[in-house]
């Protein structure tokens, strides 16, 4: 009995660390993290269930249960942005969990709160890929008029009831949801994702002065140095600002936000390669012809994902900027790709004419 409660102890103590760990990252987690990660919790997951089937003590089964609750809540909320995957295993511990819960609830145990039962009911409805029944328990914590000391699990539920509306495309509910979420934001990093989020509905409404001003002031917010920080909506209010100041030829602020994303990501991910393909476009538009083209360059030089119609585009951008640095030749070798690419591409015409005048 006592090295059980000392070998549980050591795997709370760990995961509460890895929450802390990942909850404190800077900057954008690359796919070798966000891996790593997982396989931490993973492997703390099947410890926790081993032990779970040697223990014959009810205390201790009930911790082990809530333990291996809090880590699909922790991969939710912290590694997986309010996206869940019902993958088998997800499946097969989410139905564990609301057994459990079920268990509880016939037991009149006080172990779980009703609001903290149905907030990880629709946890557990999420990762066992029934979003119907989530979105059931989580209104139902929405609107539950029980206390909710720390406001974690009002705005928890609200964020993702705006995030399964914004799947749906129902911008305008998911935009009010978002809104409502931040009466229950208890510090400036939670507040700045509140209006991440409720931005980028705002943003798919197409309402881009609001959209601007709300990304702005979530940017003013975000602290990477204190808890709760998410690097994930902070790059992105920063990719979204500069798209709109482009949009608008407002360069010396589209540049500035894009020089901040290439500074608080990995240069292997995408975000890098947006960034940098943007500002290659930016002193194109300026007509910094040499820059433009390094900096396209660049950007397809460490771009490491399958060929698109993004990557195509870029390849256009750098040849129309060796051809404005009166350099064909840079630019036909551009031109032939995007000739050969099977990807469709609709200035793949213009490419194909502009080849024909260099060749």
């Amino acid at each position: 009995m006592a090295d059980l409660t000392h070998q549980l102890h050591d795997l709370v103590n760990e995961r509460v660390s890895l929450e802390t760990k990942l909850q404190r990252e800077p900057g954008e987690l690359s796919d070798a993290a966000a891996e790593q990660y997982d396989r931490q919790y993973a492997q703390l997951q099947r410890r926790i269930a081993a032990l779970f089937r040697e223990a014959t003590d009810d205390q201790q089964r009930i911790t082990m249960m809530l333990e291996l609750m809090r880590i699909l809540e922790n991969r939710l909320v912290y590694l997986h942005n309010f996206i869940v995957e019902a993958t088998p295993d997800n499946r097969v511990l989410a139905q564990l969990a609301t057994k459990f819960i079920d268990s509880l609830a016939s037991q009149h145990s006080t172990v779980l709160t009703p609001l903290e039962a149905t907030y990880y009911r629709a946890v557990a409805a999420l990762y066992s890929g029934d979003p119907a029944r989530a979105r059931e328990c989580f209104t139902a914590a929405c609107e539950s008029e029980e206390s909710d000391e720390a406001n974690d699990i009002k705005y928890k539920s609200f964020v993702i009831l705006g995030h399964l509306s914004h799947e749906e495309r129902d911008y305008a509910r998911a935009k009010d949801l978002h809104d409502q979420s931040m009466r229950y934001s208890h510090d400036a990093n939670v507040t700045a994702q509140a209006l991440a989020l409720k931005a980028l509905n705002v943003y798919a409404l197409r309402d881009y002065d609001e959209a601007l001003h709300l990304f702005e002031e979530a940017l003013a917010l975000f602290d990477p140095n204190q808890p709760f920080f998410n690097s994930y909506f902070y790059r992105n209010a920063l990719l979204f600002c500069g798209a709109v100041y482009f949009d608008r030829r407002d360069y010396a602020h589209a540049e500035e936000r894009y020089k901040t994303v290439l500074a608080n990501v990995d240069q292997n991910s995408y975000d890098h390669f947006d960034a940098l393909s943007h500002l290659g476009r930016i002193y194109y538009s300026l007509g910094r012809w040499d820059e433009a083209a390094t900096t396209l360059e660049q950007a397809v030089q460490l771009h490491r994902f399958n060929e698109n119609e993004y990557v195509v585009d870029t390849w256009f951008w750098i040849a129309r900027s060796h051809l404005k640095r009166n350099d064909p030749a840079q630019a036909r070798g551009y031109l032939e790709k995007i000739a050969a690419s099977d990807v469709q591409y609709e200035k793949k015409p213009q490419a194909v004419e502009m080849l024909r005048k260099v060749s």
